[in-house]
């Protein structure tokens, strides 16, 4: 049978556009880097002028300027979970440290955010912290739904022995105890039980055990986790009778 070679019309073609296909994804990614460096520097400088100036309040002209930096990486690189995450993040800080928002203002902001984590999860569909983070936004919007509820378990299951998956769950947990169903009540116990029963060292296990012992008596909620815990965890946490 007769093979081709390289230098074939029929192979050179493909081989052209995949070259070419690949220089373009190159240069986009470049482009989107760079915006994606302009824009996380407005915000640090944003950060630190408000950390020498409370009253510090960036113009519009300049919120305007770093949301069209960020509108043109996710037109550039729609995929990367991270761009979605410090888009959501700078409209965040925006909704945060802005002074007198109307009512409609704040509820577009707080729906892009929640929409640009909810694309976030969509493109890394099995990263904890994008859950987490979602959760964590929910709760601040006072959002304690079937999403949040949802998030919440996801995280636990994708970040099992994550600190940053574990301890959020914890404090959110137990602060919204009374507004959670039965299954995120024991995704709530478990992460009390994992805080507890946590092998790293000597030292860090100790700070894992006043971290969510202290949390639990802070909201008096022995009782409620230790009937959720196992042997192992009840045993542990030193609080069941």
């Amino acid at each position: 049978m007769p093979t081709l070679s390289i230098y074939h019309p029929l192979l050179r073609f493909p081989l052209l556009l995949a070259v070419l296909a690949f220089a373009v994804w190159t240069a986009k990614t470049g482009i989107a880097g760079v915006y994606s460096f302009q824009a996380n520097s407005y915000l640090e400088l944003w950060q630190h002028q408000r950390q020498l100036n409370p009253d510090y309040v960036p113009s519009p002209q300049q919120y305007e300027q770093v949301q069209q930096r960020h509108q043109q990486i996710l037109s550039l690189i729609p995929y990367n979970g991270d761009y979605w995450t410090a888009y959501a993040d700078m409209q965040l800080w925006h909704l945060a440290n802005t002074p007198n928002l109307t009512p409609t203002q704040q509820k577009q902001l707080k729906e892009g955010i929640l929409s640009a984590y909810d694309t976030a999860i969509k493109q890394r569909p099995t990263w904890p912290y994008a859950y987490m983070n979602f959760a964590i936004i929910k709760a601040r919007f006072g959002e304690i739904d079937d999403n949040f509820k949802n998030a919440v378990q996801k995280a636990n299951h994708l970040g099992t022995w994550e600190a940053d998956v574990i301890h959020p769950t914890i404090e959110l947990g137990l602060a919204l105890w009374s507004q959670l169903d039965a299954k995120t009540q024991q995704v709530v116990a478990s992460a009390v039980e994992r805080s507890l029963t946590w092998k790293v060292s000597e030292s860090q296990n100790q700070k894992e055990k006043i971290f969510a012992l202290s949390l639990v008596g802070a909201y008096q909620k022995q009782a409620e986790i230790c009937a959720l815990m196992s042997n192992q965890g009840q045993k542990a946490a030193n609080m069941c009778s």
